[in-house]
C-alpha cells in the first residue's frame, strides 16, 4: 500500500488500484470521509505508534514504521498478535502450527456489539494460541503469537 498527500486529499494505492481519499470530518475518534466520492465513517483509535480502524464491522491495526527500526530483529512480543479492544473470542479459525497467509482472518472478537476479525499482519506459522472460544479478553491482551515465513 502507498499513500500521497496531494491537493489537500490523499491518493492510496493498494496493488493496482488507486483511490481518491478525501477527509471531511476528524473529531472524538470519528472520522467521516470521501473514497471516489462516496462517504463512509470510521471509529478511531491509536495508543502510541498504534493506529486501530472500525471500518464497515472490519477492524483493521496499523503501525507507524520508523525509519530507523524496519530492519531490526523482532523481539516476542513484536510476534503477539493483541486485542485492539475489550471482547469476547467467538471463533478461533486457526491452529497451533497452521501456516497463513498475510491477509488471513485469524479469529473473530465481539465487541460492541460487532464482530472484528483479527487477520494475519504478514504470512507466517501459527506458533501458539493464546486464548479460546468464549474467552474475554481485554484490550493489548495476547491472543496468538505468529512467526514470519522467514523465521521458522
Amino acid at each position: 500500500m502507498r499513500i500521497e498527500q496531494a491537493d489537500g486529499a490523499y491518493r492510496v494505492s493498494i496493488g493496482e488500484r488507486t483511490y481518491h481519499v478525501q477527509l471531511q470530518r476528524v473529531a472524538d475518534g470519528a472520522l467521516t470521509f470521501l473514497i471516489d466520492g462516496q462517504p463512509h465513517h470510521a471509529l478511531v483509535a491509536q495508543d502510541g505508534s498504534q493506529r486501530w480502524v472500525a471500518l464497515a464491522a472490519q477492524l483493521y491495526t496499523f503501525t507507524k514504521v520508523e525509519k530507523s527500526t524496519r530492519r531490526r530483529a523482532h523481539s516476542q512480543a513484536e510476534h503477539n498478535l493483541t486485542a485492539a479492544m475489550p471482547g469476547q473470542v467467538i471463533k478461533v479459525l486457526v491452529s497451533q502450527g497452521e501456516v497463513v497467509a498475510h491477509g488471513q482472518a485469524l479469529l473473530v472478537l465481539e465487541a460492541m456489539k460487532m464482530e472484528v476479525r483479527v487477520s494475519a499482519p504478514y504470512a507466517g506459522i501459527v506458533s501458539k494460541l493464546l486464548c479460546g472460544v468464549g474467552q474475554i479478553v481485554e484490550r493489548g491482551q495476547p491472543l496468538l503469537e505468529l512467526l514470519e515465513e522467514s523465521e521458522k
